[in-house]
């Protein structure tokens, strides 16, 4: 099932980034193809000195659009950071799904519960895209159909936890609600934070964000939107996490 509604076009949101990076340092570059269709990477000569990244990806789920487009609009704000910060950017990794509005590829993989062990092609390719990478910063931007605000996961990985995931939700509050449940996902949730064990994925999978606090170390916050709220508050509100996260990450730039 196609879904004609221009949040799900994928060949426009690939426009729109193919003539953004013309004007930039940024690169588009067909990275895989999945389910018939090109996967794209988008990336600046920085990356490739062994600095200190910044990674970023959406459209993990092809039901949660809004990201991909808060991406774009993000980037497109902030074009002039990518003189100075190396970054990794997968705009849109389930094209199929965001077609047809589905959560999941053409094959029934839900793309954010296979990084680990036996992965698909295209997982297995963003493996060895950054197995020689070093992030200091992974933003993956979701969004949830249960929520009633906005909230994220930061992934545990033991000592004392600092304020970030506070002030990167503090951003997001000036556009939408914080989430006030006490449990989300099954996981105990304390002021719109979840903090999963690296070692404690969820039941049906292992996601994009512990493989990248496991495996890369760094600092790593999936964010959500709450996807009743309107298309534009989602859109704005991911773009003030976004802005907030990479602030605190590369301040020193």
């Amino acid at each position: 099932m196609n879904v004609n509604h221009s949040v799900h076009d994928y060949r426009k949101l690939i426009s729109h980034w193919r003539h953004f990076t013309k004007t930039n340092s940024l690169r588009l570059k067909e990275f895989s193809i999945h389910n018939d269709f090109p996967v794209y990477e988008i990336s600046n000569g920085l990356l490739d000195q062994g600095l200190p990244s910044l990674y970023l990806s959406a459209g993990i789920h092809g039901d949660e659009p809004a990201p991909c487009w808060a991406l774009l609009k993000w980037a497109k704000e902030n074009a002039y950071a990518f003189e100075k910060i190396p970054v990794l950017i997968f705009p849109c990794l389930n094209p199929w799904g965001l077609l047809n509005n589905s959560r999941k590829d053409r094959d029934g993989n839900d793309l954010n519960r296979v990084w680990s062990k036996k992965v698909p092609p295209l997982v297995r390719e963003i493996l060895d895209r950054t197995r020689n990478l070093s992030f200091c910063l992974s933003l993956h931007l979701h969004e949830d159909f249960d929520a009633n605000g906005i909230y994220l996961y930061e992934p545990y990985l033991g000592g004392l936890n600092d304020c970030w995931a506070d002030k990167i939700l503090s951003a997001g509050k000036e556009v939408l609600p914080l989430d006030t449940r006490k449990k989300i996902d099954g996981r105990k949730a304390h002021k719109g934070i979840i903090r999963p064990r690296i070692n404690n994925p969820p039941s049906d999978g292992y996601p994009e964000a512990l493989y990248f606090a496991k495996m890369r170390e760094n600092r790593n916050f999936t964010l959500e939107t709450p996807s009743e709220e309107s298309f534009q508050d989602r859109i704005l509100a991911h773009q003030c996490m976004i802005d907030k996260g990479v602030d605190l990450a590369f301040s020193n730039l």
